[in-house]
């Protein structure tokens, strides 16, 4: 009879372990789990090869990231942007896998790489695409007592058809609701040489403006 309830204790204590562990590590999980989506307005102006082709346009970028919690499997961020209008633009598609190197209430901080593709790189009546691995880095800083952050990300092109640059820097307000809801203000930029894009001939692209968004957390 003993043994059989110090049999009882042991599963009942068995059990209650096991229901206190997952009660613990249930909104843990819950916290490392989470994706991102947003959409950013860009008022810009385009140069091709250092000449104004397109003032005061109406362009757009927007994205989606997934983050886990899972080492060593990195997380992923696709964008899709236009720059310029008319007969003088072209379109990007990015996919980037990135590490989570610092993530506090105060800072943020993710590196990775992708590759970008452009496509409708047009001038005048001629059309190409082409596309370039990337480097990536972002960073968030938090205002302490305030709903307003700072942001920054850029990638770096380097392959012997695409090279240059891309940037977006600005402030980000944030309310906390059953999802964190956010609208950014600040500036992008991207200057892409294409080469030999056009009859054998390089291109150069400088994208920059204003750009005005918004985001949610999950």
């Amino acid at each position: 009879m003993l043994i059989i309830l110090e049999g009882n204790l042991v599963k009942k204590s068995v059990f209650l372990a096991c229901a206190a562990v997952f009660a613990v590590s249930a909104p843990v999980a819950a916290d490392v789990l989470g994706a991102k989506v947003g959409v950013d307005y860009v008022y810009s102006d385009l140069k091709v090869d250092g000449t104004t082709a397109n003032e005061h346009q109406d362009n757009y970028h927007a994205y989606a990231a997934f983050e886990h919690f899972i080492p060593l499997i990195p997380n992923a961020l696709v964008e899709y942007s236009t720059h310029g209008a008319d007969d003088f633009g072209f379109e990007q598609s990015s996919v980037t896998a990135y590490y989570e190197l610092l993530d506090n209430s105060l800072l943020s901080l993710d590196v990775g790489a992708g590759y970008s593709r452009y496509s409708d790189i047009e001038v005048g009546s001629s059309v190409s695409s082409q596309g370039s691995p990337h480097a990536y880095v972002a960073t968030e800083v938090m205002l302490p007592v305030t709903n307003f952050s700072l942001f920054a990300d850029a990638k770096v092109l380097g392959w012997e058809d695409v090279t240059g640059e891309e940037a977006r820097v600005g402030v980000r307000w944030a309310i906390e609701l059953p999802i964190e809801l956010g609208v950014r203000a600040g500036y992008a930029m991207t200057n892409v040489t294409f080469e030999n894009a056009l009859a054998n001939n390089d291109l150069k692209f400088e994208s920059d403006g204003w750009m005005l968004g918004v985001d949610a957390r999950f």
